[in-house]
């Protein structure tokens, strides 16, 4: 299952800047920008992290 989380700043201004650009550079939408973007990261998922094997089974794949 997807977990929610809160983006940090610097994703939303990450994220932001992109749609700055998508615009074309028009200047004057930096909070419309940065509304959409934080929008955006909250409402999509999250993706889990990723399943590592336990150390004991990569030893053993080596041998």
């Amino acid at each position: 299952m997807f977990e929610r989380r809160a983006p940090s700043g610097d994703e939303i201004a990450r994220r932001a800047h992109e749609l700055y650009l998508q615009r074309g550079g028009e200047h004057g939408k930096d909070v419309e920008d940065w509304v959409r973007a934080e929008k955006e990261l909250r409402e999509g998922p999250v993706a889990e992290p990723a399943k590592t094997r336990p150390a004991q089974s990569v030893r053993n794949a080596s041998n």
